[in-house]
């Protein structure tokens, strides 16, 4: 890591179902252009130190790290864009849009078989030990009310915390009242335990911090802790939208704000898991802003992320082909806006003058761990 160059590289991928297309879409462009600079066989894989994601991005995550027979990438940035546009339609069939509520209140939205089905078939016996680079990615332990912190770096020094990846990637996408809780035994050398696991998103949906933590603690192993700073971090942290701008919500007199308000909102969203989520979302992302505009590296953090999605394009489960249509879209457009920071005050995105767009702040953070990459590849031949 940061021994053998300048910077500890780090990506971070938000929690948002179907909207998992949106930060996609900016990986497929930062690929291409690693693909510019080193050649065709470049992933995103090999450019960052520690890729962290919650729910939809612990998905995205296993997916550009789990290894092929080639200990290569088994899957690129387009084939996880399609991934979305393909699985999602059965991930959340939207025959079951509108639930009866007399069984939706027992039982989930969805089954997940499909879900489980289908990660259990990519992923395989894969384990977390096994990934291309560390990965972290949390989820939320309802038996014992804490988090999880599902680490690679753990993993590959402990085997009872290295669990199948497949086994990780439907535990932090457990989406209360979207689909059910995950339950798994792990067995290892210290004997079996027990996950009874939902969505990484109740704990982190925005899991830069964790990916901070984490890569610290291997710092410190070599390194004075006191001497640690951030501006050896090098991150690029991806959102999948919100709806902030649209305003769909109102409270009028609150007196209406009871059980099924909040988890009945327009058109089948729920309002519970938007306040919450994007709440967790906005803390994350100022105290990065804080952070980094503090130690003055305020180009080696860029947040990706867009705040004027509509009420029913931010619905996690929103799988209609034209709503997959257009968040594609939307992230193909995001490319295209200023670079914005979170307004504390407002917590709204606004555009920072000089930085450009965020396409153009992509290429030259490809053109960093481009370098950074090669400046490790010269320490390791001297």
């Amino acid at each position: 890591m940061a021994k053998d160059g300048n910077l500890i590289t780090i990506l971070s991928i938000d929690g948002g179902g179907v909207r998992g297309i949106i930060p996609s879409m900016v990986l497929v462009f930062l690929e291409s252009q690693l693909q510019k600079l080193d050649g065709d066989d470049a992933r995103i894989a090999d450019y960052f130190d520690f890729i962290a994601g919650t729910s939809t991005g612990g998905l995205v995550t296993a997916m550009l790290t789990a290894p092929s027979e080639k200990n290569r990438p088994m899957f690129s940035a387009e084939d996880i864009s399609k991934f979305y546009i393909h699985e999602s339609p059965h991930i959340f069939p939207q025959e079951l849009e509108e639930p009866d509520m007399k069984n939706g209140a027992f039982s989930p939205k969805y089954s997940g078989i499909y879900l489980h089905k289908k990660i259990k078939e990519m992923l395989g016996r894969r384990k977390l030990h096994e990934t291309l680079t560390n990965v972290v990615i949390p989820a939320f332990d309802i038996k014992l009310l804490q988090p999880v912190v599902f680490s690679s770096l753990k993993a590959r020094f402990d085997d009872s915390k290295d669990a199948f990846l497949s086994d990780v990637c439907i535990g932090t996408s457990a989406a209360p009242y979207y689909l059910p809780p995950y339950h798994f035994q792990h067995n290892s050398s210290e004997g079996t335990r027990e996950f009874n696991l939902v969505d990484g998103g109740v704990a982190a949906n925005n899991p830069t911090l964790l990916a901070i933590r984490e890569a610290m603690k291997e710092m410190s192993r070599d390194e004075d802790s006191q001497r640690l700073d951030y501006s050896k971090f090098l991150i690029l942290s991806l959102g999948t939208g919100s709806s902030k701008r649209d305003e769909k919500l109102e409270v009028g007199d609150g007196k209406e704000w009871g059980l099924f308000s909040w988890f009945m909102g327009p058109n089948g969203t729920t309002p519970l898991f938007d306040v919450v989520l994007t709440a967790m979302d906005d803390m994350v992302e100022i105290y990065m802003s804080v952070l980094f505009q503090a130690s003055d590296s305020k180009d080696n953090y860029l947040r990706v992320q867009v705040d004027s999605l509509k009420y029913m394009e931010a619905a996690t489960d929103n799988s209609t082909r034209e709503n997959l249509e257009n968040l594609k879209k939307i992230g193909r457009e995001l490319l295209e806006r200023p670079v914005c920071v979170a307004n504390l005050e407002t917590g709204l995105y606004e555009p920072v003058e000089d930085r450009g767009t965020y396409a153009e702040a992509l290429i030259k953070f490809a053109k960093k761990l481009s370098e950074e990459k090669k400046r490790r590849l010269i320490c390791q031949t001297d």
